[in-house]
């Protein structure tokens, strides 16, 4: 059976798609824009891939270091319990994730139990309802999106960036490469295996690069995703996030500019 686009896919495919799978990986985007997830049975993603599932209110009422905001949301607080909101699959948002043996993957919006309306913090659900006005003018929109950021490694194989900084001062941590040279066809090459992985991996996780190249900085590389219809490239930028830095292993590791 040809793996059906996922434009199209339904909920009626998605035993046939996932016959082979025991694990199905979801995630959303909390108020900072970072992907909270969870891993699930096969048996469960089948049985809310239409009406959704709860998913704890607090990652709209906390910080990416989980610290709780001192003025907390009505969305989140401790008042209503840090309530479950509904949490439903996207399933036009699905894709295979090539360096963790090829999981399912969807990305989820997040709703109002109550009103079935979109959250007002949840990115995905802000974004689609200006798209919605926007169309019911006649118009539509598209988008690029470009990183540049800095890629380091550490002089111990074990030791990701995080430990070694633990114990050492944060300068001594050294670029990927070194210098200033932007553009260069010759520096990528010296780390072939992490700089060609990363294109070809977006690739598989449908994330394709446009562009990918040095910047002019120690370390710093540049990569533009390719232009498309925004809700798309909006969800494409979050994932490449995500996936540059797991595809980075625990030696490389980058920080946006």
């Amino acid at each position: 059976m040809t793996t059906p686009d996922p434009k199209t896919l339904t909920a009626q495919d998605l035993p046939k798609l996932l016959e082979n799978d025991n694990r199905i990986k979801l995630a959303g985007l909390d108020v900072d824009g970072i992907l909270r997830g969870k891993v699930i049975s096969r048996k469960k993603f089948l049985s809310i891939a239409e009406a959704g599932f709860g998913f704890c209110s607090v990652i709209f009422g906390w910080d990416m270091h989980d610290k709780t905001y001192m003025r907390e949301l009505k969305i989140s607080n401790a008042e209503n319990g840090y309530r479950d909101i509904l949490a439903i699959p996207d399933l036009k948002t699905f894709r295979r994730i090539p360096w963790e043996d090829n999981i399912p993957f969807f990305l989820v919006s997040f709703f109002d139990p109550e009103t079935n309306e979109p959250i007002c913090a949840c990115p995905r659900g802000l974004l689609q309802v200006q798209l919605d006005r926007l169309r019911s003018q006649g118009y539509g929109a598209m988008a690029g999106a470009e990183y540049e950021f800095y890629t380091f490694k550490t002089p111990d194989d074990n030791k990701s960036p995080a430990s070694f900084l633990q114990q050492n001062p944060h300068d001594q941590l050294p670029s990927l490469t070194e210098g200033m040279f932007g553009y260069s066809l010759n520096r990528p090459v010296h780390n072939k295996d992490y700089y060609y992985k990363v294109f070809d991996s977006c690739i598989d996780f449908s994330c394709n690069i446009e562009g990918w190249h040095t910047e002019s900085g120690p370390g710093v590389f540049e990569a533009a995703l390719e232009f498309g219809e925004v809700a798309e490239m909006a969800d494409r930028a979050s994932l490449f996030k995500q996936g540059r830095q797991e595809l980075a292993g625990p030696r490389y590791r980058r920080r946006e500019c």
